[in-house]
Order: C-alpha cells, then structure tokens, then sequence
C-alpha cells in the first residue's frame, strides 16, 4: 500500500510540474497581431488584463480560461494562438514579467492560476477589433463568362457596414473584343453578438445570421467566408 501511494505521488508531482511548466510558458503580455490591436496580460498569481479590464486566468489542457471564457490556445514561440468560434486570433508576446516576480507571484506561478472571475467577455471584442481593424477585400472570376468581380466591405465603429463592389466582363466574337464594366455602392447596419455576424439589409427583416466563418491562409491571415464569398484584408 505504501509502494502504491509513493507512485501516486511520484505521478501526481510530475503532473504538477509539467502544469506550472506550462503556467510559466503562458505568463507574459501579448497584443492582437492586427492594426490597433487590443492587449493581454497574463500574470504568475492568476490575475489577467485585456484590453484595460481586469478579470482571472487559468489553463488546463489547451483550453485557456480569460474570464468567463474558455479557448482552445497553441503557444507558437513567441506568438499565442487562440481560437473564438469559427475565428482564430494571433497574439504577439511583446512583455513577460518573468524577471520581476515577487514571492507571492512565484508561488502562486509554481501553484498555476486559480479561478475564472470576472467580468470582461474578450471573444466578441476580439471579434470585433478584427473586423474593424480593416477593410475586406473579395475577388472573383469566371473563366467561362470572362467575368471579374470585385468587393470592399468595411465594417465601421458605429454600426454600419458599406459594400462597395464593381464587375468587369469582356467578351470576344466576329466583331472583336467588348469590355463592359458596372459598379454598386449600398450600406447595412452590422453587430456581432454571441460569436455570430448579424446583418440588418434594411428591408425591414431585422437582422439576420449569415454564417461568418473563418479560417487562415499559408501566412497565417484571415480569411472570411460569408455567403459563398472569400474576404481577404485589402492591401
């Protein structure tokens, strides 16, 4: 019985070093990698920043815990990689406090975080920094009809989303080459509530789910995907 309860502990030490190995790896200051980023201080006794509210952290596993919510996360480096609904963000690590840890913040690091309070509800800010940070660009072409079409779409701080788009055809018969060219402006009234993208067209309907969905590229951008069109940040 003493053989067992030596080996349970043997386990259980091991488990507890390889979680504050982690705890220490995740302690740091990060900022969203896109313009005008919001922040994300994660502290060795648990307490948390983001974008200027302070709440609680902690982590088992890979889901990381900021606040109420709870994110699937990969360390890459100097870079955490965090995934909000169908939307995955990328924090660079610009500070680490590791250097300047007091006592009580070393023990609690070696303890790891405890609790999740708070008020702060980062993921629909994330998202929302993310689609305002830019403006979103879409380009399709048809091969058969020899038809490009082109889309702006920027999503404003008050409320409103412009779609500004334009389609270029060119055609070739007896008579030579045609090009015929036509533009679209319009507006609609936008908010992003519960990790979903609602869309009011204001043809008296309210506002609408269309389905945002995300996913990353080669390099690591975003891209999204609404309504059978791809958005890419506009250069």
């Amino acid at each position: 019985m003493r053989n067992v309860i030596f080996a349970l502990a043997i386990v259980l030490g091991i488990q507890s070093v390889s979680h504050a190995q982690i705890v220490r790896e995740l302690v740091g200051k990060y900022q969203m990698e896109v313009q005008g980023g919001d922040t994300l201080e994660l502290r060795a006794d648990g307490s948390a920043s983001f974008a200027g509210e302070e709440t609680r952290w902690s982590v088992r596993g890979n889901q990381l815990s900021v606040g109420p919510d709870v994110m699937p996360y990969v360390l890459q480096g100097n870079r955490l990689v965090t995934t909000v609904g169908a939307i995955q963000l990328t924090w660079r690590r610009v500070g680490s406090s590791k250097g300047n840890q007091t006592p009580m913040e070393r023990a609690a690091l070696a303890a790891g975080p405890q609790g999740t309070v708070g008020q702060a509800n980062p993921q629909d800010a994330q998202a929302r920094q993310i689609l305002t940070g830019t403006a979103w660009c879409s380009f399709t072409y048809n091969k058969v009809s020899g038809t490009s079409t082109k889309r702006k779409v920027v999503f404003r701080s008050d409320g409103v989303m412009t779609i500004n788009g334009g389609a270029e055809t060119y055609s070739s018969g007896y008579g030579g080459t045609y090009a015929g060219q036509s533009s679209n402006a319009s507006a609609m009234l936008w908010k992003f509530e519960n990790l979903r993208l609602l869309v009011d067209d204001r043809s008296g309907a309210g506002y609408q789910d269309i389905a945002l969905t995300s996913t990353t590229n080669s390099n690591g951008s975003i891209i999204l995907k609404a309504q059978g069109r791809e958005y890419a940040m506009c250069q």
